[in-house]
């Protein structure tokens, strides 16, 4: 999948280094000379220096055609547009970062295929608290078809000391990441869940509650 991620700094470092392996092609782009020099040397990987709200420095940099466009300025309009000018070199689904939660539905209604703000998602947790404990991040995708959560592993649970490959749940959701001491690990089968990992989990809307359920069952 090619992935363009425009701006951004501690974010952009966080979804590069999720993203950075063989299956993907990353195209970084960012306006800010230091970050530039710092995503590059922290990853290894190419960042171009440039504006992702121009077409031309777009295309120059290699994002024409990708699969997804993420924006992560700390500037909600500069995000917007951004995500307008990708539409317009046939990038595929652009997600951008709000700082404003009242502008997640204003840019979804504007076209925008996928708003994030992490205050909306906030305030979605503290409302769904008392069935989701333990929950750190949940969203939805595609009309509500995909369910995306984040979850803490803790001591307690289950899971914990466990494989991929023991808690078997191919068939009903996919763990796409685990987040261990600041690093993203892309697991496999023998991947282990260790206590305070976050792990990153897709599945459906119809897996959603079976799923939470199996990872909030206790010892």
């Amino acid at each position: 999948m090619k992935i363009t991620i425009a701006d951004g700094v501690n974010g952009a470092d966080y979804i590069i280094r999720l993203f950075n392996n063989k299956q993907n092609d990353l195209v970084v782009i960012n306006e800010d000379e230091d970050a530039c020099h710092y995503l590059s040397i922290n990853n290894d990987i190419p960042v171009v220096r440039g504006r992702c709200t121009r077409a031309n420095d777009m295309r120059e940099a290699g994002a024409e055609n990708s699969d997804l466009f993420i924006a992560l300025s700390g500037d909600d309009y500069k995000n917007y547009v951004a995500c307008k000018t990708a539409k317009q070199l046939n990038i595929r689904r652009c997600i951008a970062r709000v700082a404003n939660p009242k502008n997640v539905k204003i840019f979804k209604d504007l076209g925008i295929d996928m708003v994030v703000s992490s205050t909306y998602l906030l305030g979605e947790q503290i409302r769904n608290m008392s069935s989701i404990e333990n929950m750190v991040n949940a969203l939805s995708l595609e009309d509500e078809k995909i369910f995306i959560l984040e979850l803490r592993v803790d001591e307690d649970m289950a899971v914990a000391g466990k494989t991929l490959q023991e808690i078997d749940i191919a068939n009903k959701a996919t763990v796409s990441s685990v987040i261990r001491d600041g690093k993203a690990i892309i697991p496999n089968g023998q991947t282990q869940f260790m206590v305070n990992d976050k792990v990153l989990i897709v599945t459906t809307m119809d897996c959603k509650e079976e799923i939470v359920n199996f990872f909030e069952r206790k010892k």
